[in-house]
């Protein structure tokens, strides 16, 4: 190598790679036998700082560390680092390698504002202060000399960061190699300008996949490595900042909800996970081999969301035709269904106990797909539906009527709490396609959409839902009927705190194994929620959200009957001091 070679460095906090092994790259690299490695290591953390140098500089000296634990190494152009000396005549002035230590005079008197000092120059270096555990690599202008630039990449298996003012140093270390920009330094995995204004992250010691140790961890290593690999700097970038944000927020679920609902998350999203499909598919393993890995890994990964409450984003298709896609959030496990059902035009009805939900999905529908949502909560006449003509010759119109117009989805609540008679008005519009309400007749609009919801399954009351109405057979058959049930797992998603889903879904199962007339729904778990998270007391929650009208023996009945709850859970122990007055 030419005379330049004593200025090629290579700096590194981390434990992939040892200090022998950087040894062993710069000695490869250098050819002239003149020249050596010096190296200089910080065991905890393993930090790392070596510099090709001359032979004459290495003898009883060691020419980048301070005795007060700041280790520096540099690249420089010799003319104007001479020039330097003579800047700071009083550093070291006996010292046959004074232009090495400049920089840690001038770091441990200026700290990162030593690079304003250093601006004129064409100047790179790297410094590890031990006291603050600072990791710092900065450099100034550079006139086209390969020596005063400086590269960083991010090491192989761990990500860790290293740095040097040659290229090809880091070739055998790291992946996607990329040029610091000159007046730039970075601290801790931050890059800042020279008047310490924080440009972007450049840290990469988290995985981008997260790993659970019951999981394949080789598999996970891999696919990180992968991910290293074959996605761009901008797209690591956007990944690595949702993850920080995700772990520094104080909601992290409101935190992941807002990453997806960002069109541009989604679409990073979906390009990294075609990124992994297709590496995998193109993979030169054996087919068996790839067909395991594949197993594996959709294993892993549905194991990862089951136990991780992550929003889910639907995509919305028609055949092969992807018409959309749903905003990221919580679903009810029938939602996929009753979409494609509402998608296909069927009237639907939705039959299952009161707040289970069935309202806040339909809702999530008519967003999915576009459409306005009209609400009526039951038809107690025909005029509720049809509208009329007020005294003053007014037409006095309905949500039925602007959404058969329209377009739109018609959400009818209680369906089975409607006058059987009003309904004939429902029957007609969807058997023939148009309606003659009292000041026109009108076609339906092609998005009409109607949804109807039920407590009953349309035959007349029960002992739970008293004052519902029989459906005739018409109405019956005109609809689609999916059974909406309490979602546990939706429940988990949007109320996490343990103590109060034990609680609760431990009384739920008492109330359906002693046929209690008792209802304990999602709504009400979500009140309850609310209350425990603003420090309400648990009697209070007790006597207002979930005993409400029953009787003192109904409760022990019930209590008795609680076998999922732990004697430890808060809300059972005060639930058996209770005394009910009714």
């Amino acid at each position: 190598m030419s005379e330049k070679s004593g200025k090629a460095f290579i700096a590194y906090k981390g434990t992939e790679f040892s200090v022998s092994e950087i040894k062993a790259r710069l000695n490869l690299m250098n050819t002239d036998s003149g020249y050596t490695v010096k190296s200089c290591s910080v065991q905890t953390p393993q930090v790392v700082l070596a510099k090709i140098v001359y032979d004459s500089y290495t003898e009883d000296r060691d020419p980048h560390r301070s005795s007060d634990g700041v280790i520096t190494v540099n690249g420089y152009l010799q003319s104007e680092m001479a020039e330097a000396n003579g800047r700071f005549r009083d550093v070291y002035e006996d010292d046959a390698d004074r232009k090495q230590r400049i920089t840690n005079h001038l770091y441990r008197r200026e700290g990162t504002k030593m690079f304003q000092m250093l601006k004129p120059m064409h100047f790179s270096c790297a410094i590890y202060d031990r006291n603050k555990d600072a990791f710092i690599a900065g450099v100034t202008e550079n006139n086209g000399d390969m020596y005063t630039s400086l590269y960083y990449g991010y090491t192989k298996q761990n990500g860790e960061i290293m740095f040097s003012n040659v290229k090809g140093a880091l070739e055998t270390f790291c992946d996607g190699i990329h040029q610091m920009p000159e007046n730039t330094y970075m601290m801790n995995g931050e890059l800042y300008d020279l008047d310490g204004n924080l440009l972007k992250s450049l840290k990469r010691d988290q995985p981008l996949i997260p790993k659970d140790k019951k999981n394949v961890d080789s598999l996970f290593d891999g696919l990180n490595g992968l991910l290293m690999q074959v996605t761009t700097e901008a797209v690591r970038d956007k990944i690595e900042q949702n993850v920080d944000d995700y772990l520094d927020s104080d909601d992290p679920k409101k935190q992941i909800e807002d990453y997806l609902t960002n069109e541009l998350d989604a679409e990073t999203r979906k390009k990294v996970l075609q990124i992994i499909k297709d590496a995998v598919e193109e993979s030169r393993v054996e087919n068996d081999v790839r067909s395991t890995l594949q197993d594996v890994f959709n294993q892993e990964l549905e194991e990862y969301k089951k136990n991780t409450n992550i929003p889910v984003v639907h995509i919305l298709k028609l055949e092969d035709t992807v018409l959309g896609q749903t905003q990221g959030g919580f679903y009810h496990e029938k939602f996929e269904e009753v979409l494609s059902l509402v998608q296909l035009e069927e009237p639907i009805m939705l039959i299952g106990p009161a707040g289970s939900g069935k309202n806040h999905a339909i809702g999530q529908i008519a967003d999915a797909l576009g459409l306005h949502m009209y609400y009526t909560n039951n038809a107690s006449n025909e005029f509720k539906l049809t509208g009329f003509i007020d005294a003053g010759g007014t037409y006095r119109d309905t949500e039925f009527y602007k959404a058969f117009k329209n377009g739109g989805i018609f959400f009818l609540d209680e369906i089975d709490n409607s006058d059987p008679s009003a309904l004939i008005v429902i029957n007609s519009a969807l058997a023939n396609g148009y309606m003659a309400f009292p000041h026109e007749t009108i076609e339906q609009h092609k998005d009409f959409r109607m949804v109807a919801a039920a407590n009953t399954w349309g035959k007349g009351s029960d002992l739970q839902y008293v004052g519902r109405n029989a459906l005739d057979g018409a109405t019956l058959d005109r609809f689609d009927n999916v059974y909406f049930d309490y979602d546990r797992k939706l429940e988990e998603a949007l109320y996490p705190n343990e103590e109060v889903l034990k609680f609760m879904w431990g009384l739920r199962d008492a109330v359906n194994e002693t046929k209690t007339l008792h209802i304990v729904s999602t709504r009400g778990i979500g009140k309850v929620y609310k209350k425990e998270i603003n420090n309400i007391p648990i009697e209070t929650i007790l006597r207002t959200n979930i005993v409400r009208n029953l009787g003192q023996d109904d409760w022990n009945t019930l209590l008795g009957s609680m076998r999922n709850v732990p004697s430890s859970n808060k809300y059972y122990q005060k639930a058996k001091t209770l005394t009910l007055t009714r």
